[in-house]
Protein backbone atom coordinates (compact mmCIF):
# COMPACT_ATOMS: atom_id res chain seq x y z
CA UNK A 1 0.00 0.00 0.00
CA UNK A 2 1.40 3.40 -0.96
CA UNK A 3 0.07 5.47 1.91
CA UNK A 4 -0.85 5.25 5.57
CA UNK A 5 -4.15 3.88 6.84
CA UNK A 6 -3.70 5.31 10.31
CA UNK A 7 -6.20 7.55 12.07
CA UNK A 8 -5.82 11.33 12.31
CA UNK A 9 -6.50 14.12 14.83
CA UNK A 10 -6.40 17.71 13.53
CA UNK A 11 -6.20 20.37 16.24
CA UNK A 12 -7.09 23.83 14.95
CA UNK A 13 -5.76 26.70 17.06
CA UNK A 14 -7.40 29.66 15.36
CA UNK A 15 -4.89 32.44 14.73
CA UNK A 16 -2.00 30.67 16.45
CA UNK A 17 1.44 31.97 15.52
CA UNK A 18 5.00 30.76 15.95
CA UNK A 19 5.87 34.36 16.88
CA UNK A 20 4.32 33.51 20.25
CA UNK A 21 4.77 29.73 20.35
CA UNK A 22 8.52 29.59 19.74
CA UNK A 23 9.64 31.88 22.59
CA UNK A 24 7.16 30.25 24.97
CA UNK A 25 8.35 26.79 23.93
CA UNK A 26 11.92 27.92 24.57
CA UNK A 27 10.87 29.16 28.01
CA UNK A 28 9.27 25.79 28.85
CA UNK A 29 5.73 27.17 28.98
CA UNK A 30 4.30 24.90 26.30
CA UNK A 31 5.76 21.43 26.97
CA UNK A 32 3.27 19.51 24.84
CA UNK A 33 3.65 21.65 21.75
CA UNK A 34 7.38 21.45 22.38
CA UNK A 35 7.14 17.66 22.34
CA UNK A 36 5.12 17.61 19.13
CA UNK A 37 7.62 19.93 17.42
CA UNK A 38 10.68 18.04 18.68
CA UNK A 39 9.35 14.59 17.82
CA UNK A 40 7.61 15.63 14.60
CA UNK A 41 7.87 18.13 11.74
CA UNK A 42 6.78 21.74 11.75
CA UNK A 43 6.92 25.05 9.92
CA UNK A 44 4.93 28.18 8.99
CA UNK A 45 1.67 27.71 7.12
CA UNK A 46 0.96 30.40 4.53
CA UNK A 47 -2.59 31.75 4.67
CA UNK A 48 -4.72 33.13 1.85
CA UNK A 49 -5.26 36.64 0.50
CA UNK A 50 -6.86 38.11 2.50
CA UNK A 51 -6.05 36.11 5.69
CA UNK A 52 -9.48 36.16 7.30
CA UNK A 53 -11.33 33.33 8.98
CA UNK A 54 -14.07 32.37 6.51
CA UNK A 55 -11.95 32.02 3.39
CA UNK A 56 -8.92 30.68 5.26
CA UNK A 57 -10.59 27.70 6.94
CA UNK A 58 -12.64 26.94 3.83
CA UNK A 59 -9.47 26.89 1.74
CA UNK A 60 -7.85 24.59 4.28
CA UNK A 61 -10.66 22.03 4.43
CA UNK A 62 -11.25 21.94 0.65
CA UNK A 63 -7.60 22.05 -0.41
CA UNK A 64 -8.50 24.69 -3.00
CA UNK A 65 -8.25 28.45 -3.47
CA UNK A 66 -11.23 30.73 -3.30
CA UNK A 67 -11.96 30.89 -7.02
CA UNK A 68 -12.96 27.23 -6.88
CA UNK A 69 -14.72 26.96 -3.51
CA UNK A 70 -16.43 30.40 -3.73
CA UNK A 71 -15.99 31.59 -0.12
CA UNK A 72 -14.03 34.84 -0.34
CA UNK A 73 -15.19 36.32 2.98
CA UNK A 74 -18.02 36.21 5.49
CA UNK A 75 -20.08 37.94 2.82
CA UNK A 76 -20.18 38.25 -0.96
CA UNK A 77 -21.33 40.95 -3.35
CA UNK A 78 -24.99 41.18 -4.24
CA UNK A 79 -24.59 42.40 -7.80
CA UNK A 80 -28.22 43.50 -7.98
CA UNK A 81 -27.24 46.24 -5.51
CA UNK A 82 -24.02 47.70 -4.14
CA UNK A 83 -24.53 45.67 -0.99
CA UNK A 84 -23.45 42.27 0.26
CA UNK A 85 -25.04 39.11 1.61
CA UNK A 86 -23.84 36.79 4.34
CA UNK A 87 -22.38 33.42 3.43
CA UNK A 88 -22.53 30.11 5.26
CA UNK A 89 -21.39 26.53 4.71
CA UNK A 90 -24.12 25.84 2.15
CA UNK A 91 -22.44 28.31 -0.22
CA UNK A 92 -19.22 26.29 -0.27
CA UNK A 93 -19.00 24.89 -3.78
CA UNK A 94 -16.65 21.96 -3.14
CA UNK A 95 -16.64 19.08 -0.67
CA UNK A 96 -14.70 19.48 2.55
CA UNK A 97 -12.35 16.92 4.01
CA UNK A 98 -15.14 15.36 6.10
CA UNK A 99 -17.44 15.01 3.06
CA UNK A 100 -14.78 13.08 1.19
CA UNK A 101 -14.05 10.85 4.17
CA UNK A 102 -17.74 10.22 4.88
CA UNK A 103 -18.29 9.22 1.25
CA UNK A 104 -15.40 6.75 1.65
CA UNK A 105 -17.02 5.23 4.76
CA UNK A 106 -14.66 6.82 7.27
CA UNK A 107 -15.99 7.92 10.67
CA UNK A 108 -15.46 11.62 11.41
CA UNK A 109 -15.82 13.95 14.40
CA UNK A 110 -15.94 17.63 13.38
CA UNK A 111 -16.14 20.27 16.12
CA UNK A 112 -16.40 24.04 15.68
CA UNK A 113 -14.59 24.43 12.37
CA UNK A 114 -15.54 27.91 11.04
CA UNK A 115 -17.99 28.15 8.12
CA UNK A 116 -19.74 24.87 8.91
CA UNK A 117 -23.28 26.13 9.63
CA UNK A 118 -25.69 24.64 8.84
CA UNK A 119 -24.10 21.31 9.89
CA UNK A 120 -23.95 18.67 7.19
CA UNK A 121 -24.88 15.00 7.40
CA UNK A 122 -21.61 13.12 7.86
CA UNK A 123 -20.49 9.61 8.70
CA UNK A 124 -20.14 10.53 12.35
CA UNK A 125 -20.89 13.80 14.17
CA UNK A 126 -20.55 17.51 13.47
CA UNK A 127 -20.85 20.64 15.64
CA UNK A 128 -20.92 23.78 13.52
CA UNK A 129 -18.58 26.74 13.97
CA UNK A 130 -18.56 30.46 14.52
CA UNK A 131 -21.04 31.26 11.74
CA UNK A 132 -23.74 29.54 13.85
CA UNK A 133 -26.55 32.05 14.59
CA UNK A 134 -26.77 31.42 18.32
CA UNK A 135 -27.20 28.44 20.61
CA UNK A 136 -30.91 28.27 19.76
CA UNK A 137 -30.01 27.17 16.23
CA UNK A 138 -29.78 23.54 15.14
CA UNK A 139 -25.99 23.41 15.20
CA UNK A 140 -25.29 19.66 15.45
CA UNK A 141 -25.50 16.58 13.30
CA UNK A 142 -27.23 14.47 14.31
CA UNK A 143 -29.68 16.96 15.89
CA UNK A 144 -29.97 15.00 19.15
CA UNK A 145 -26.26 15.57 19.87
CA UNK A 146 -27.07 19.16 20.86
CA UNK A 147 -28.77 18.10 24.13
CA UNK A 148 -25.77 15.96 25.03
CA UNK A 149 -23.20 18.75 24.80
CA UNK A 150 -24.22 20.65 27.94
CA UNK A 151 -23.56 17.52 30.00
CA UNK A 152 -19.90 17.03 29.06
CA UNK A 153 -18.35 20.06 30.75
CA UNK A 154 -18.67 21.99 33.98
CA UNK A 155 -20.14 24.90 32.04
CA UNK A 156 -22.74 25.17 29.23
CA UNK A 157 -21.56 24.63 25.69
CA UNK A 158 -20.13 27.63 23.84
CA UNK A 159 -19.63 28.01 20.10
CA UNK A 160 -18.20 31.52 19.99
CA UNK A 161 -17.01 33.02 23.28
CA UNK A 162 -18.39 36.37 24.38
CA UNK A 163 -14.86 37.77 24.73
CA UNK A 164 -15.75 40.53 22.26
CA UNK A 165 -18.86 41.46 24.25
CA UNK A 166 -17.01 41.69 27.58
CA UNK A 167 -14.28 43.70 25.86
CA UNK A 168 -16.89 46.16 24.61
CA UNK A 169 -18.13 46.42 28.21
CA UNK A 170 -14.57 47.15 29.38
CA UNK A 171 -14.42 43.95 31.42
CA UNK A 172 -11.16 42.28 30.38
CA UNK A 173 -11.35 40.07 33.47
CA UNK A 174 -14.57 38.49 32.22
CA UNK A 175 -13.28 38.36 28.63
CA UNK A 176 -10.29 36.36 29.90
CA UNK A 177 -12.54 33.99 31.82
CA UNK A 178 -14.73 33.51 28.74
CA UNK A 179 -11.71 32.66 26.56
CA UNK A 180 -10.49 30.03 29.02
CA UNK A 181 -14.03 28.66 29.27
CA UNK A 182 -14.27 28.29 25.50
CA UNK A 183 -10.96 26.43 25.35
CA UNK A 184 -12.04 24.02 28.09
CA UNK A 185 -15.48 23.42 26.58
CA UNK A 186 -13.97 22.71 23.17
CA UNK A 187 -11.49 20.16 24.53
CA UNK A 188 -14.08 18.61 26.87
CA UNK A 189 -16.55 18.09 24.02
CA UNK A 190 -13.93 16.70 21.68
CA UNK A 191 -12.49 14.27 24.22
CA UNK A 192 -16.01 13.15 25.12
CA UNK A 193 -16.87 12.47 21.48
CA UNK A 194 -13.59 10.62 20.96
CA UNK A 195 -14.43 8.43 23.96
CA UNK A 196 -18.01 7.71 22.90
CA UNK A 197 -17.94 7.56 19.08
CA UNK A 198 -15.90 5.59 16.59
CA UNK A 199 -13.56 7.78 14.59
CA UNK A 200 -11.00 7.77 11.83
CA UNK A 201 -10.56 11.55 11.77
CA UNK A 202 -11.16 14.16 14.47
CA UNK A 203 -11.02 17.83 13.44
CA UNK A 204 -11.72 20.51 16.03
CA UNK A 205 -10.98 24.22 16.32
CA UNK A 206 -10.38 26.34 19.41
CA UNK A 207 -11.36 30.00 18.97
CA UNK A 208 -9.69 31.32 22.12
CA UNK A 209 -6.23 31.61 20.57
CA UNK A 210 -7.66 34.03 18.03
CA UNK A 211 -9.81 36.08 20.40
CA UNK A 212 -7.09 36.52 23.00
CA UNK A 213 -4.78 38.04 20.38
CA UNK A 214 -7.51 40.37 19.12
CA UNK A 215 -8.46 41.70 22.53
CA UNK A 216 -5.38 41.34 24.75
CA UNK A 217 -2.46 42.29 22.51
CA UNK A 218 -2.28 45.80 23.98
CA UNK A 219 -1.62 44.34 27.45
CA UNK A 220 0.96 41.86 26.15
CA UNK A 221 3.09 44.11 23.93
CA UNK A 222 4.95 47.08 25.49
CA UNK A 223 5.42 48.60 22.02
CA UNK A 224 1.68 48.77 21.37
CA UNK A 225 0.36 52.37 21.21
CA UNK A 226 -2.30 51.61 23.86
CA UNK A 227 0.04 49.78 26.26
CA UNK A 228 -0.66 50.70 29.88
CA UNK A 229 1.78 49.27 32.49
CA UNK A 230 -0.90 49.19 35.19
CA UNK A 231 -3.32 47.22 33.02
CA UNK A 232 -0.48 45.07 31.72
CA UNK A 233 0.26 44.03 35.29
CA UNK A 234 -3.30 42.67 35.47
CA UNK A 235 -3.80 41.26 31.99
CA UNK A 236 -0.40 41.13 30.29
CA UNK A 237 -0.06 37.37 30.75
CA UNK A 238 -3.51 36.50 29.32
CA UNK A 239 -2.18 35.56 25.88
CA UNK A 240 0.31 33.14 27.39
CA UNK A 241 -2.32 31.86 29.82
CA UNK A 242 -4.67 30.89 26.96
CA UNK A 243 -1.87 29.19 25.03
CA UNK A 244 -0.80 27.36 28.18
CA UNK A 245 -4.37 26.18 28.80
CA UNK A 246 -4.55 24.84 25.22
CA UNK A 247 -1.16 23.19 25.63
CA UNK A 248 -2.28 21.56 28.87
CA UNK A 249 -5.41 20.19 27.21
CA UNK A 250 -3.39 18.96 24.22
CA UNK A 251 -1.32 17.09 26.80
CA UNK A 252 -4.49 15.39 28.06
CA UNK A 253 -5.34 14.35 24.52
CA UNK A 254 -1.85 12.93 24.01
CA UNK A 255 -2.25 10.92 27.22
CA UNK A 256 -5.47 9.45 25.79
CA UNK A 257 -3.52 8.42 22.71
CA UNK A 258 -0.69 6.71 24.63
CA UNK A 259 -0.32 3.17 23.39
CA UNK A 260 -2.40 3.88 20.27
CA UNK A 261 0.28 3.62 17.61
CA UNK A 262 -2.07 4.27 14.69
CA UNK A 263 -2.80 7.97 15.28
CA UNK A 264 -1.16 10.96 13.59
CA UNK A 265 -1.72 14.48 14.93
CA UNK A 266 -1.71 17.79 13.05
CA UNK A 267 -1.79 21.18 14.77
CA UNK A 268 -2.79 23.95 12.35
CA UNK A 269 -3.92 27.56 12.32
CA UNK A 270 -5.61 29.60 9.62
CA UNK A 271 -3.36 32.66 9.96
CA UNK A 272 -0.99 34.30 12.41
CA UNK A 273 -1.36 37.36 14.64
CA UNK A 274 0.42 40.59 15.40
CA UNK A 275 -0.22 44.07 16.77
CA UNK A 276 -2.79 46.40 15.27
CA UNK A 277 -0.82 49.60 14.81
CA UNK A 278 -1.93 53.20 14.27
CA UNK A 279 -1.57 53.11 10.48
CA UNK A 280 -4.82 53.55 8.55
CA UNK A 281 -5.47 53.46 4.81
CA UNK A 282 -8.79 54.79 3.47
CA UNK A 283 -9.05 53.43 -0.05
CA UNK A 284 -12.13 55.44 -1.01
CA UNK A 285 -10.41 58.70 -0.04
CA UNK A 286 -7.49 57.74 -2.26
CA UNK A 287 -9.82 56.86 -5.13
CA UNK A 288 -11.57 60.21 -4.64
CA UNK A 289 -8.21 62.01 -4.71
CA UNK A 290 -7.54 60.40 -8.09
CA UNK A 291 -10.90 61.49 -9.47
CA UNK A 292 -12.11 57.88 -9.64
CA UNK A 293 -14.78 58.15 -6.92
CA UNK A 294 -17.21 60.95 -6.15
CA UNK A 295 -19.32 61.53 -3.06
CA UNK A 296 -22.86 62.91 -3.19
CA UNK A 297 -23.07 66.64 -2.31
CA UNK A 298 -19.56 66.59 -0.87
CA UNK A 299 -18.64 64.73 2.28
CA UNK A 300 -19.26 67.72 4.56
CA UNK A 301 -22.48 68.96 2.96
CA UNK A 302 -25.20 66.64 4.20
CA UNK A 303 -28.72 67.99 3.90
CA UNK A 304 -30.78 68.94 6.95
CA UNK A 305 -32.78 65.70 6.55
CA UNK A 306 -29.57 63.64 6.27
CA UNK A 307 -28.10 65.30 9.37
CA UNK A 308 -31.30 64.62 11.32
CA UNK A 309 -31.20 60.98 10.27
CA UNK A 310 -27.57 60.69 11.37
CA UNK A 311 -28.37 62.19 14.79
CA UNK A 312 -31.34 59.86 15.24
CA UNK A 313 -29.27 56.85 14.25
CA UNK A 314 -26.56 57.77 16.76
CA UNK A 315 -29.12 58.10 19.56
CA UNK A 316 -30.55 54.68 18.73
CA UNK A 317 -27.11 53.11 18.53
CA UNK A 318 -26.25 54.54 21.96
CA UNK A 319 -29.39 52.87 23.24
CA UNK A 320 -28.27 49.64 21.66
CA UNK A 321 -24.85 49.93 23.31
CA UNK A 322 -26.59 50.59 26.65
CA UNK A 323 -28.47 47.31 26.18
CA UNK A 324 -25.17 45.55 25.56
CA UNK A 325 -24.02 46.76 28.96
CA UNK A 326 -27.18 45.65 30.73
CA UNK A 327 -28.16 42.22 29.39
CA UNK A 328 -26.48 39.13 28.03
CA UNK A 329 -26.06 38.55 24.32
CA UNK A 330 -28.46 35.60 24.33
CA UNK A 331 -31.13 37.77 25.99
CA UNK A 332 -30.42 40.47 23.43
CA UNK A 333 -31.04 37.89 20.71
CA UNK A 334 -34.54 37.25 22.06
CA UNK A 335 -35.29 41.00 22.04
CA UNK A 336 -33.94 41.56 18.55
CA UNK A 337 -37.21 41.20 16.64
CA UNK A 338 -38.59 44.20 18.61
CA UNK A 339 -35.84 46.54 17.41
CA UNK A 340 -36.63 49.33 14.97
CA UNK A 341 -35.10 48.90 11.54
CA UNK A 342 -32.57 51.68 12.22
CA UNK A 343 -31.00 49.59 14.99
CA UNK A 344 -30.15 46.70 12.71
CA UNK A 345 -26.66 46.15 11.35
CA UNK A 346 -26.88 46.22 7.56
CA UNK A 347 -24.75 44.89 4.74
CA UNK A 348 -26.27 47.29 2.21
CA UNK A 349 -24.64 49.95 0.08
CA UNK A 350 -24.91 52.71 2.70
CA UNK A 351 -23.10 50.58 5.28
CA UNK A 352 -20.10 49.92 3.06
CA UNK A 353 -20.21 52.88 0.67
CA UNK A 354 -21.86 55.84 2.43
CA UNK A 355 -22.47 58.86 0.25
CA UNK A 356 -20.99 57.48 -2.98
CA UNK A 357 -22.33 59.03 -6.18
CA UNK A 358 -22.48 55.94 -8.37
CA UNK A 359 -23.19 57.86 -11.56
CA UNK A 360 -19.76 59.54 -11.40
CA UNK A 361 -17.73 56.80 -9.71
CA UNK A 362 -15.38 54.57 -11.69
CA UNK A 363 -13.89 52.54 -8.81
CA UNK A 364 -14.81 51.95 -5.17
CA UNK A 365 -13.82 49.95 -2.09
CA UNK A 366 -15.70 48.65 0.95
CA UNK A 367 -12.60 49.88 2.86
CA UNK A 368 -12.91 47.17 5.52
CA UNK A 369 -10.81 45.06 3.19
CA UNK A 370 -8.03 45.72 0.71
CA UNK A 371 -10.48 45.35 -2.17
CA UNK A 372 -11.21 47.62 -5.10
CA UNK A 373 -14.17 47.14 -7.41
CA UNK A 374 -14.48 48.73 -10.83
CA UNK A 375 -17.96 50.25 -11.35
CA UNK A 376 -18.50 48.03 -14.35
CA UNK A 377 -21.25 48.57 -16.92
CA UNK A 378 -23.39 45.48 -17.30
CA UNK A 379 -22.45 44.12 -13.86
CA UNK A 380 -23.00 46.90 -11.34
CA UNK A 381 -26.39 48.67 -11.13
CA UNK A 382 -25.01 52.05 -12.23
CA UNK A 383 -21.77 50.91 -13.84
CA UNK A 384 -20.04 53.43 -16.09
CA UNK A 385 -16.76 51.68 -16.99
CA UNK A 386 -16.93 49.58 -20.13
CA UNK A 387 -15.44 46.09 -20.12
CA UNK A 388 -12.40 45.44 -22.27
CA UNK A 389 -9.84 48.18 -22.94
CA UNK A 390 -11.34 50.79 -20.58
CA UNK A 391 -11.60 48.29 -17.72
CA UNK A 392 -8.04 47.06 -18.19
CA UNK A 393 -6.62 50.57 -18.55
CA UNK A 394 -8.27 51.61 -15.27
CA UNK A 395 -6.91 48.56 -13.46
CA UNK A 396 -3.44 49.28 -14.86
CA UNK A 397 -3.69 52.88 -13.65
CA UNK A 398 -4.58 51.87 -10.10
CA UNK A 399 -1.91 49.14 -10.00
CA UNK A 400 0.74 51.66 -11.06
CA UNK A 401 -0.25 54.55 -8.80
CA UNK A 402 -1.70 53.17 -5.54
CA UNK A 403 1.64 51.77 -4.25
CA UNK A 404 2.95 55.35 -4.34
CA UNK A 405 0.51 56.33 -1.57
CA UNK A 406 2.57 57.90 1.22
CA UNK A 407 1.67 58.55 4.85
CA UNK A 408 2.44 62.26 5.35
CA UNK A 409 3.21 61.73 9.05
CA UNK A 410 5.81 59.00 8.59
CA UNK A 411 6.83 59.04 4.94
CA UNK A 412 6.03 55.32 4.79
CA UNK A 413 4.37 53.67 1.81
CA UNK A 414 1.94 51.14 3.33
CA UNK A 415 0.85 49.44 0.09
CA UNK A 416 3.05 46.53 -0.97
CA UNK A 417 1.28 45.42 -4.13
CA UNK A 418 -1.99 45.64 -6.03
CA UNK A 419 -3.08 42.35 -7.59
CA UNK A 420 -5.44 41.63 -10.43
CA UNK A 421 -7.85 39.03 -9.13
CA UNK A 422 -6.87 36.52 -11.79
CA UNK A 423 -3.26 36.69 -10.58
CA UNK A 424 -4.36 35.14 -7.28
CA UNK A 425 -7.44 33.09 -8.10
CA UNK A 426 -8.90 30.92 -10.82
CA UNK A 427 -12.06 28.95 -11.17
CA UNK A 428 -15.78 29.38 -11.78
CA UNK A 429 -16.28 31.95 -8.99
CA UNK A 430 -13.56 34.38 -10.02
CA UNK A 431 -16.11 36.85 -11.40
CA UNK A 432 -17.68 37.23 -7.94
CA UNK A 433 -14.45 38.61 -6.48
CA UNK A 434 -13.09 42.18 -6.36
CA UNK A 435 -11.39 43.37 -9.52
CA UNK A 436 -8.25 44.33 -7.59
CA UNK A 437 -6.81 43.15 -4.27
CA UNK A 438 -4.57 45.46 -2.29
CA UNK A 439 -1.83 43.94 -0.14
CA UNK A 440 -0.30 45.80 2.79
CA UNK A 441 1.86 44.70 5.74
CA UNK A 442 -1.29 43.35 7.34
CA UNK A 443 -4.86 43.22 6.10
CA UNK A 444 -6.41 45.21 8.96
CA UNK A 445 -4.61 48.40 7.97
CA UNK A 446 -7.59 49.21 5.73
CA UNK A 447 -10.18 51.28 7.61
CA UNK A 448 -13.49 52.95 6.77
CA UNK A 449 -13.02 56.72 6.63
CA UNK A 450 -16.20 57.06 8.75
CA UNK A 451 -16.33 60.25 10.78
CA UNK A 452 -12.84 61.33 9.68
CA UNK A 453 -13.27 64.56 7.72
CA UNK A 454 -9.68 64.96 6.53
CA UNK A 455 -8.39 64.20 3.05
CA UNK A 456 -5.37 62.02 3.80
CA UNK A 457 -5.87 58.50 2.47
CA UNK A 458 -2.97 57.25 4.59
CA UNK A 459 -2.63 58.54 8.12
CA UNK A 460 -1.89 57.72 11.74
CA UNK A 461 -4.91 57.09 13.95
CA UNK A 462 -5.15 59.08 17.16
CA UNK A 463 -5.01 57.27 20.48
CA UNK A 464 -8.75 57.82 20.99
CA UNK A 465 -9.51 56.40 17.53
CA UNK A 466 -7.41 53.32 18.30
CA UNK A 467 -9.19 52.84 21.62
CA UNK A 468 -12.58 52.89 19.87
CA UNK A 469 -11.61 50.03 17.52
CA UNK A 470 -11.68 47.51 20.44
CA UNK A 471 -9.33 44.98 18.82
CA UNK A 472 -5.62 45.58 19.38
CA UNK A 473 -4.18 42.51 17.66
CA UNK A 474 -4.87 41.46 14.08
CA UNK A 475 -4.15 38.82 11.48
CA UNK A 476 -0.85 38.06 9.80
CA UNK A 477 -0.19 35.79 6.83
CA UNK A 478 1.70 32.91 8.44
CA UNK A 479 -0.09 30.39 10.62
CA UNK A 480 1.33 27.18 12.11
CA UNK A 481 1.74 23.60 10.92
CA UNK A 482 2.92 20.88 13.32
CA UNK A 483 2.76 17.18 12.45
CA UNK A 484 3.45 14.27 14.81
CA UNK A 485 2.89 10.53 14.78
CA UNK A 486 4.01 7.22 13.27
CA UNK A 487 3.93 8.57 9.69
CA UNK A 488 5.72 11.85 10.48
CA UNK A 489 9.43 12.52 10.04
CA UNK A 490 10.94 13.32 13.46
CA UNK A 491 12.87 16.56 13.83
CA UNK A 492 11.81 17.81 10.42
CA UNK A 493 11.37 21.37 9.19
CA UNK A 494 8.48 22.01 6.80
CA UNK A 495 9.19 24.66 4.18
CA UNK A 496 6.71 26.35 1.86
CA UNK A 497 3.55 24.84 3.37
CA UNK A 498 0.22 26.54 2.64
CA UNK A 499 -3.31 26.22 3.99
CA UNK A 500 -4.45 24.38 0.89
CA UNK A 501 -1.88 21.63 1.58
CA UNK A 502 -3.60 20.47 4.77
CA UNK A 503 -6.56 18.64 3.18
CA UNK A 504 -4.53 16.63 0.64
CA UNK A 505 -2.00 15.75 3.34
CA UNK A 506 -4.79 14.61 5.67
CA UNK A 507 -6.43 12.48 2.97
CA UNK A 508 -3.12 10.88 2.10
CA UNK A 509 -2.40 10.12 5.76
CA UNK A 510 -5.77 8.38 5.93
CA UNK A 511 -5.03 6.24 2.90
CA UNK A 512 -7.43 8.11 0.63
CA UNK A 513 -6.95 9.41 -2.91
CA UNK A 514 -6.44 13.14 -3.35
CA UNK A 515 -8.89 14.83 -5.76
CA UNK A 516 -7.15 16.24 -8.80
CA UNK A 517 -9.29 19.38 -8.36
CA UNK A 518 -7.36 20.29 -5.20
CA UNK A 519 -4.80 23.09 -5.57
CA UNK A 520 -2.79 21.96 -2.56
CA UNK A 521 -0.18 19.23 -2.39
CA UNK A 522 0.69 16.46 0.04
CA UNK A 523 3.50 17.66 2.33
CA UNK A 524 5.57 14.56 1.68
CA UNK A 525 8.78 16.08 3.04
CA UNK A 526 7.20 15.73 6.49
CA UNK A 527 6.30 12.06 6.00
CA UNK A 528 8.15 8.75 6.47
CA UNK A 529 7.43 5.10 5.79
CA UNK A 530 4.50 4.08 3.58
CA UNK A 531 3.05 7.60 3.83
CA UNK A 532 6.08 8.97 1.99
CA UNK A 533 5.12 6.89 -1.04
CA UNK A 534 3.23 7.93 -4.16
CA UNK A 535 0.01 9.93 -3.87
CA UNK A 536 -3.13 8.34 -5.31
CA UNK A 537 -5.31 10.68 -7.33
CA UNK A 538 -8.94 10.67 -8.42
CA UNK A 539 -11.49 13.13 -9.74
CA UNK A 540 -14.33 14.35 -7.54
CA UNK A 541 -16.76 12.67 -9.92
CA UNK A 542 -14.96 9.36 -9.41
CA UNK A 543 -15.29 9.91 -5.66
CA UNK A 544 -19.04 10.42 -5.96
CA UNK A 545 -19.35 14.23 -6.03
CA UNK A 546 -21.27 15.82 -8.90
CA UNK A 547 -21.75 19.41 -7.72
CA UNK A 548 -22.63 21.79 -4.91
CA UNK A 549 -25.74 21.19 -2.80
CA UNK A 550 -28.69 23.50 -2.20
CA UNK A 551 -28.00 26.88 -0.60
CA UNK A 552 -29.61 27.65 2.76
CA UNK A 553 -30.28 31.26 3.72
CA UNK A 554 -30.19 32.74 7.20
CA UNK A 555 -33.45 34.12 8.56
CA UNK A 556 -33.57 37.88 9.18
CA UNK A 557 -32.96 37.47 12.91
CA UNK A 558 -30.18 34.94 12.31
CA UNK A 559 -28.50 37.36 9.93
CA UNK A 560 -28.70 40.12 12.51
CA UNK A 561 -27.14 37.87 15.15
CA UNK A 562 -24.21 36.97 12.88
CA UNK A 563 -23.71 40.56 11.68
CA UNK A 564 -23.58 41.89 15.24
CA UNK A 565 -21.03 39.31 16.25
CA UNK A 566 -18.91 40.06 13.18
CA UNK A 567 -19.04 43.73 14.15
CA UNK A 568 -18.02 42.87 17.71
CA UNK A 569 -15.06 40.88 16.41
CA UNK A 570 -13.93 43.83 14.30
CA UNK A 571 -14.91 42.37 10.92
CA UNK A 572 -17.50 45.08 10.27
CA UNK A 573 -15.57 48.03 11.64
Amino acid sequence: MSSSTNRLVIIGLDGATFDLIQPWVAAGDLPNLQRLMAEGSWGPLESVVHPFTAQAWTSMVTGTQQGKHRVFDFWERDFATYGFRLMNASHRALPALWNLLSQAGKQVIVVNVPQTYPPEPVQGVMISGRDTPGLSAAYTYPPELKAELDTVSATPYVIVPDDWLWTQRDRPDLARAELLREADVRFDATLHLMDTRPWDMVFYVVSATDGVAHFFWEYHDPSHPLYDPAKAALYGDTLREVYRRCDQRIGELLQRLEGQTDVNVLVVSDHGQGPLGPQAVHLNLWLASQGLLHFRSGRNQASLGERAAIVASRVLQRGKRWLYHQVGFQTLTKLRHWWPDSLRTRLGAETFFPGVDWFQTRAFSEELRGNIWINLAGRDPHGIVQSGEEYEALRDQIIATLPELTDPATGARPIRKVWRREELFHGPYLERFPDLLVEAEYADVFKPHGAYMGADAARQLTRSELAQITITGCHRSNGVFIAWGPDIRPGGQVQGAALIDVAPTALHLLGQPVPVEMDGHVLQAALVGPAAGPVRAATLAELGFEGAGAEVSFSEDEEEYVRERLAGLGYLG
